[in-house]
């Protein structure tokens, strides 16, 4: 199966619809019918678990984040919109690929649920977040997971993994809104 067809021009946040990494993130995000592994190998990332918050540059308004264990594999992260109250639920789940660990994202209640990912780090107080860009992926298909997964593998040091041809790679760096004991 080939990744889903995104019109060209949107931003990765419009279209996950994750208000928070919307002031940051750009470009237009892969999707596709298939995560990169099978959810219930994964394991719920501990670190990610809380509420975050990244501040607007241009308004200084505040947006945040907040991740919730779900079950045994996967977890729930809930953002909503200051100035009209949206709320915007994702299920996610952690895979890792070679060296680097990637998001898994399905927007909650879409018609049409596809599969968003993101390579994160995070450490004690600090979340950074990549969109997967679709540049590498236009003319590509996937008849599975395990070969998304390895086009990925292939493709992690290559800058248009993250951003189209003549962008640069955007990373959103949340901090933790609460700290952790």
């Amino acid at each position: 199966m080939r990744g889903r067809d995104l019109p060209r021009g949107r931003t990765a946040p419009a279209l996950i619809a994750l208000s928070v990494l919307a002031l940051f993130l750009s470009g237009c995000p892969f999707s596709s019918d298939y995560p990169l592994s099978d959810p219930g190998s994964a394991v719920p990332e501990k670190a990610l678990v809380g509420q975050w918050r990244m501040q607007d540059p241009d308004s200084g308004e505040w947006h945040a984040l907040t991740i919730l264990p779900f079950d045994e594999h996967q977890m729930v992260a809930v953002s909503v919109e200051n100035d009209r109250g949206k709320v915007s639920g994702f299920r996610m789940f952690v895979t890792a690929v070679g060296p680097e660990r990637f998001l898994n994202l399905q927007e909650l209640g879409d018609s049409d649920p596809g599969w968003f990912y993101a390579r994160f780090d995070v450490d004690k107080d600090h979340l950074r977040l990549q969109i997967v860009d679709d540049t590498l992926f236009e003319k590509r298909s996937f008849d599975s997971s395990a070969e998304l997964a390895a086009f990925v593998r292939a493709h992690l040091s290559d800058p248009r993994l993250y951003a189209g041809e003549d962008e640069k790679p955007s990373v959103a760096t949340l901090e933790r809104a609460v700290a952790q004991p």
